[in-house]
């Protein structure tokens, strides 16, 4: 069952042995019951408190009372709860009622839910969170799609709602499902953990106006990837994508031309089956036909916006000497470019050190 995300009655039925299983989970309980038996205290008890309901609704939680937000909500389409959830609450005697089902913020199921259904319920979730959630306070999203357009409309609707957002990181589960070992390279494992802080002035995504280079640049990004790790999973290239669509603004062009990336990796690159990393195809030499000054505002304007958002203010030689990697597919520009795209970009603080502009204070001349 577990292996279609979907009952069904599997032709060569396997055998497990339960005992061996319920021992396996039952000491895994145990052992997370004595790690975290020092923190539950009577206090803890007395504070705690439990609601079952949607995120689309959380009248019963007063504004501006949550110190911090973390949710993982389903993947689009990727598993259907409720539906899959019958059997075992039946066991359990919980009804699952039709509203529960309307509720379910899923795409498909029994509802057969459309992917704008699916949207529009995760946006009032966000536009709830951001209701509840204290001025300046953070909330963590977490979130494994390689359908660009789920990503897209996560951030513009926690933009719109009054988030501003802080930064992703990739995380690893360090385990691979069943899924994943079917179909390796079309399958995530893993996810994205994207940060949003609640803050009376937001200050929204910079977008970069890629034009008719946006696929190349994407493909850069790409090979960037594989180049500094010697080859890439799709997790690895998936997750670099995603994080500079959001830094760089281009998500919505990347959900208008992909509903999956793994059709365009698979057509400039070469996976490897043994490892499932993806490789420059032989005798391929990397791109090097962007301008050099585009290739440069592209990766200088991510790399500003992330120390901004470490509070670090880096000199130029600490630029040049972080830039210069990414630019190693291509060529490689003088440190007098260099300046003057960052001039653009950033303005010198009275220490020497660079910080970058709003978004309304940038200069575009010739982009």
């Amino acid at each position: 069952m577990m292996r279609m995300y979907r009952y069904r009655i599997a032709p060569n039925p396997g055998e497990s042995d339960v005992l061996h299983f319920f021992d396996v989970r039952y000491r895994r309980v145990t052992n997370a019951k004595k790690e975290l038996s020092p923190h539950v205290t009577y206090r803890t008890i007395q504070n705690f408190k439990a609601y079952q309901g949607t995120a689309t609704d959380l009248s019963e939680i007063p504004d501006e009372s949550v110190d911090y937000v973390f949710t993982d909500p389903p993947y689009g389409a990727k598993i259907q709860y409720l539906d899959l959830s019958t059997m075992w609450l039946a066991w359990l005697d919980l009804p699952v009622s039709d509203f529960d089902r309307e509720q379910e913020i899923i795409e498909g199921g029994r509802l057969e839910k459309t992917k704008d259904e699916y949207s529009d319920l995760m946006a009032q979730s966000i536009r709830e969170l951001y209701r509840v959630l204290k001025f300046d306070r953070w909330m963590s999203f977490v979130f494994a799609d390689k359908n660009p357009a789920y990503w897209h409309t996560i951030v513009e609707t926690a933009e719109q709602a009054g988030f501003e957002y802080m930064g992703a990181v990739p995380q690893s589960n360090n385990k691979t499902s069943f899924k994943k070992r079917q179909h390796p390279s079309s399958v995530l494992s893993g996810q994205l953990i994207i940060n949003f802080r609640k803050t009376r002035s937001p200050r929204a995504i910079m977008k970069l106006d890629l034009g008719d280079d946006a696929t190349d640049l994407i493909l850069e990004t790409a090979e960037n990837v594989i180049a500094e790790k010697n080859g890439a999973t799709i997790e690895e290239i998936n997750s670099e994508l995603i994080i500079k669509g959001i830094e760089l603004g281009f998500l919505d062009l990347l959900s208008k031309k992909y509903d999956d990336l793994s059709p365009m990796l698979d057509s400039y690159f070469d996976l490897d089956g043994e490892t499932q990393k993806y490789h420059l195809p032989k005798n391929k030499k990397f791109k090097s036909a962007i301008p050099v000054e585009l290739r440069l505002r592209y990766f200088l304007q991510s790399y500003l916006k992330r120390k901004r958002l470490e509070r670090v203010d880096p000199d130029f030689s600490e630029i040049v000497q972080d830039i210069m990697p990414m630019l190693k597919n291509g060529l490689t520009p003088e440190e007098q470019t260099i300046l003057n795209v960052l001039r653009d970009l950033a303005r010198e603080l009275p220490s020497g050190r660079w910080r970058l502009r709003d978004a309304g204070q940038q200069r575009m001349d010739g982009f």
